[in-house]
């Protein structure tokens, strides 16, 4: 990694990614153009312009659980190993849910993403995994926007959680959500929305039972899925 620029690095996350074989998945890369399984690059819809998804399609279809935060590449092993510490930790009866799920516009239209309403067995091990892995963290995509505009996270919680765990999000006020399309610049993000929202619908309710470790290799241009770990697994692979 290059010290004079950190986002040249090699980046970590830990995601929920629904299954190769669901309709959901299916969908969901479809809109993002890019399969992040397969790694392979899908044709858009006619109605998805190719510049309105080039922030969201090299993640592939994820939700977040962990940010994609900056590490050395020497330390994915014990990331990998620190993942499934915790996954092991949870009982085969975990319930990892999302409930509720709906389209909306977020940024005066420039995201639009699926938002669902996590269990609180989700929400637990959302705030385990980013106490865990936080250590692991060399540089966060927020230090740069705080430098940037150091008014953006005003609040004391938000200040407190970028100096903890690298982020202002999550905890209390976790949002999960699949992006589905960023940054939209077409002239009607509520047409888009309605028409988003009749696709995704039948998706509004989904079950999990592992969780996905992402990694972008430095000087690489999408991300891929480096293990899966299921609940109540052994810490081995």
């Amino acid at each position: 990694m290059n010290p004079a620029d950190p986002r040249q690095g090699t980046r970590f996350a830990v995601y929920l990614c629904p299954p190769a074989e669901s309709p959901s998945y299916r969908l969901g890369s479809e809109l993002l153009g890019y399969d992040v399984r397969a790694r392979q690059e899908l044709a858009l819809p006619d109605y998805i312009d190719s510049t309105w998804q080039t922030a969201a399609a090299p993640y592939g279809l994820h939700l977040t659980v962990v940010e994609g935060f900056y590490t050395d590449a020497a330390s994915l092993p014990a990331i990998e190993a620190e993942l499934r510490a915790c996954m092991a930790c949870l009982s085969p009866t975990a319930e990892l849910h999302l409930s509720g799920g709906h389209v909306e516009a977020w940024n005066g239209g420039a995201v639009l993403a699926q938002v669902f309403t996590p269990s609180a067995h989700l929400t637990m091990l959302q705030a385990l995994l980013l106490a865990r892995l936080s250590r692991f963290v060399t540089h966060s995509p927020f230090d740069d926007e705080v430098q940037e505009h150091p008014q953006r996270y005003p609040a004391a919680y938000e200040r407190a959680r970028l100096r903890l765990l690298r982020t202002p999000r999550g905890l209390d006020t976790w949002q999960p959500h699949f992006t589905l399309v960023q940054p939209y610049g077409g002239p009607d993000a509520s047409a888009l929305q309605r028409r988003l929202e009749a696709l995704v619908s039948p998706y509004a309710q989904q079950r999990y039972g592992s969780v996905a470790l992402f990694v972008k290799p430095e000087g690489q241009p999408r991300w891929q899925i480096e293990a899966e770990i299921g609940v109540g697994r052994p810490e081995q692979a």
